[in-house]
């Protein structure tokens, strides 16, 4: 009678198998896991009106920026800004209007180019009538220098800041929507 405690025993453990549907599904959940934890932190949503795109992929390959990419940064001299960022929050997104080895320049009425290419025209005054400071600049681009632009006429962009360096930038944007 003793011998019947052997096979209970095995029947007694609990068999964890899943079938093949259930595989299929826990591999489904935990990926939806995995990518729900990683992807918020490589999106960014732009309210701004400066720019044609809203929401944009991060990346951090900054090695091959070109004119018309898009990047987040954080410049470093912004102390003269009026309008209200969020001192936690000042990361901006703009794009590359003009690169290091290209001729930026400005003429007298604020209008500036990169090459051919025409920029925009600084703007004299904010939203608000507050004067804006404009930058002043006729020559190459210098070395790991960006001039940034926004798609807006009102953008608030190196017109007024100037170059931003490479070591501000802090993501490359590759637009979604």
């Amino acid at each position: 009678m003793e011998k019947r405690s052997g096979s209970k025993s095995r029947e007694k453990k609990l068999s964890w198998k899943l079938n093949s549907r259930e595989k299929t599904l826990a591999i489904v959940v935990l990926a939806a896991l995995l990518v729900g934890a990683w992807l918020p932190g490589r999106l960014i949503i732009s309210t701004s009106p400066s720019l044609d795109h809203r929401i944009f992929f991060l990346t951090r390959e900054k090695d091959s920026i070109k004119i018309g990419d898009y990047l987040v940064f954080i410049h470093k001299d912004m102390r003269f800004i009026h309008k209200g960022l969020d001192q936690k929050n000042d990361r901006l997104v703009k794009k590359v209007g003009c690169g290091p080895g290209n001729i930026l320049s400005v003429d007298a009425e604020r209008v500036f180019t990169c090459g051919q290419r025409e920029l925009g025209k600084a703007l004299e005054a904010d939203s608000k009538g507050r004067p804006l400071p404009v930058f002043s600049f006729i020559g190459v681009v210098p070395e790991s220098s960006y001039f940034m632009v926004g798609t807006n006429p009102r953008s608030f962009d190196s017109r007024y800041f100037g170059f931003i360096h490479a070591d501000e930038i802090l993501y490359k944007a590759l637009p979604i929507w």
